[in-house]
């Protein structure tokens, strides 16, 4: 699909809905080479527990999320993360042309949920820092069953929203608007997960 075409189905989705759910956002062969770099720096041991709140009053609270992640560098000079900031960077460069977002940056981390993990019902922006603009999680699971567990729930107006945590799947919604939550996972969730701002 044209990127164009791609970023307008975002953009009349969330002027609809809040959110948007999109297949293929990202090119079948960055999924593979992003997935295959998240489960290495697994492997080595990379990734630290998340905390909750920013750098500023960051706290480790296992009672209200327990997965374990670790940041992508946005100037990555890896073939598959230089992929995906160059596919944000488009987005966000459309964003601002169309819509005058206003999006300066964007921070990104892998994201693994293993199992029994969760992250319980919250907003992504912070109280003392407001920059956090559009949230966004793409996954990484090939053949995950719907049993599997870890599905986003994404809570509007209008009642509960369940998005199955999907191969190449992203979801994008306000940062400051839904609130969200990850459901238990039964097996080992793989995502990337971050903000435009």
């Amino acid at each position: 699909m044209d990127n164009n075409i791609l970023y307008e189905k975002v953009i009349e989705d969330l002027i609809n809905n809040n959110y948007a759910q999109v297949d293929g956002f990202f090119t079948e062969s960055t999924c593979i080479g992003l997935r295959d770099l998240l489960l290495e720096k697994e492997q080595d041991g990379v990734f630290k527990k998340a905390n909750i709140g920013n750098k500023v009053n960051a706290k480790e609270a296992l009672a209200i999320r327990s997965d374990k992640i670790s940041w992508i560098d946005n100037e990555s000079e890896n073939e598959f993360e230089k992929s995906f900031n160059f596919q944000i960077d488009d987005f966000c460069t459309y964003l601002n042309r169309t819509c005058y977002t206003g999006i300066k940056d964007w921070e990104f981390h892998y994201a693994l949920f293993e199992k029994g993990a969760f992250y319980k019902r919250h907003i992504d922006r912070f109280k003392n820092d407001i920059s956090r603009k559009y949230s966004i999680v793409t996954y990484l699971n090939q053949n995950r069953q719907a049993d599997d567990g870890g599905a986003l729930m994404i809570y509007t107006n209008e009642g509960a929203i369940t998005i199955l945590p999907e191969w190449g799947r992203t979801v994008i919604f306000k940062s400051d608007l839904l609130e969200h939550e990850v459901m238990v996972s039964k097996k080992d969730r793989l995502s990337i997960t971050g903000w435009l701002k």
